[in-house]
C-alpha cells in the first residue's frame, strides 16, 4: 500500500524556506517559517502585478538571511483569490502546494483554544500545515484544458441558474394558476412558455374566445402546437382558483421568467457548441 502522507513529505526539500499565504481581495498575509518552525518574518502585499512582484522579493531577501536553500509557497485556497497568485508562481516556476482551507480551520480549532482569527494567523499555520505534508498535490490547468473547464463551469452555474429559475416559475403558477401545471406537466415546454409569455394569468386567457386564443397561439409559436391541451387551458381558466389579488403583478414577474428561462437556453446552448469546438478543434490536438 502506498503511504500517501511519506510521498507528500518527501515533497518538502529540507533547509527550505515556507511562505504561508492567506489571501484576500485586495492584500494577502504572508509568514515565511524555517525548517524548524520560526516565524522569520510577517508582510502583507496587494493583489496586484506589483505586490506580486514585492511578495517574491520579501520572500528571496528572507530566504538569503535564513540561509536556506530555497523557497516554496502554501497557499490557502480559500475563496477564489488565490489563483492569481498561484498562476504567477506557476509561470515563474516557483514551487507550491495548496492547503485546504477545511483543513486550516481543523488544524486552527484543534490548536488555538481561544479561536484567535487573524490573516498572519491562518498565513502560518499554512505554513506549518504545509511542514507536516497535509497539502493538495493540484495541478493548475493550463491551454485546453483551462478553457474547457472554464467553460464547463459557467454551464453548470446556468444550468443551476435554471433550475432555480424553473422552481420559482412553478412556485408562482402554484398561487396564479395552479390548473397550469395540471395540464402542462413541464411549465418550460415550448407550448407552454409560449402562452406564459402572452397570456400568464387565467383571467388574460378567459377574457378571449377560444378560437382567438388558440389561433393567437399559433401566430406567436411557429411549429407543433398542442391544439387538444390549449382548448383544455382554456375552459380550465374560467373555473380557475387562482388568487385574483395581486394577479397582475405575479403574470408580470411570470412573463419576465419566462424571458429569462429563454436567454439562458441559449447562453447554454452557446456554451455547449464552444465546449465542442474547443475539443474538436483543440482538445483532440493536446488530450
Amino acid at each position: 500500500m502506498k503511504n500517501s502522507a511519506a510521498m507528500k513529505l518527501r515533497q518538502v526539500p529540507a533547509g527550505y524556506l515556507v511562505v504561508g499565504i492567506d489571501p484576500h481581495k485586495k492584500k494577502h498575509a504572508a509568514v515565511a517559517i524555517t525548517e524548524d518552525l520560526m516565524v522569520r518574518v510577517r508582510f502583507k502585499f496587494t493583489n496586484s502585478g506589483a505586490g506580486f512582484e514585492q511578495a517574491l522579493e520579501n520572500a528571496r531577501a528572507e530566504m538569503i538571511k535564513s540561509s536556506c536553500r530555497g523557497i516554496m509557497f502554501a497557499i490557502e485556497t480559500g475563496g477564489h483569490y488565490w489563483r492569481n497568485f498561484a498562476y504567477c508562481l506557476e509561470e515563474r516556476g516557483i514551487p507550491f502546494r495548496l492547503i485546504s482551507q477545511f483543513t486550516l480551520k481543523r488544524m486552527r480549532d484543534g490548536r488555538d483554544l481561544n479561536r484567535r482569527k487573524n490573516d498572519f494567523r491562518d498565513a502560518e499555520m499554512a505554513a506549518g500545515v504545509f511542514r507536516t505534508g497535509d497539502f493538495t498535490e493540484t495541478k493548475l490547468p493550463q491551454g485546453v484544458y483551462a478553457e474547457l473547464r472554464s467553460t464547463y463551469s459557467a454551464y453548470f452555474r446556468l444550468v443551476k441558474e435554471r433550475s432555480s429559475l424553473i422552481n420559482l416559475l412553478k412556485g408562482l403558477l402554484d398561487g396564479l394558476f395552479p390548473e397550469f401545471t395540471q395540464i402542462f406537466k413541464d411549465p418550460c415546454g415550448r407550448t407552454a412558455l409560449t402562452v406564459l409569455s402572452v397570456y400568464p394569468s387565467p383571467a388574460s386567457i378567459s377574457n378571449l374566445n377560444k378560437g382567438i386564443f388558440v389561433a393567437a397561439i399559433r401566430t406567436e409559436r411557429q411549429g407543433r402546437l398542442m391544439v387538444k391541451k390549449l382548448k383544455t387551458l382554456h375552459e380550465a381558466a374560467s373555473i380557475s382558483i387562482g388568487i385574483k389579488p395581486g394577479a397582475d403583478g405575479v403574470a408580470m414577474e411570470v412573463t419576465q421568467l419566462v424571458s429569462r428561462y429563454h436567454l439562458i437556453e441559449q447562453q447554454v446552448d452557446r456554451l455547449v457548441k464552444s465546449f465542442v469546438i474547443i475539443y474538436l478543434t483543440k482538445g483532440m490536438v493536446n488530450l
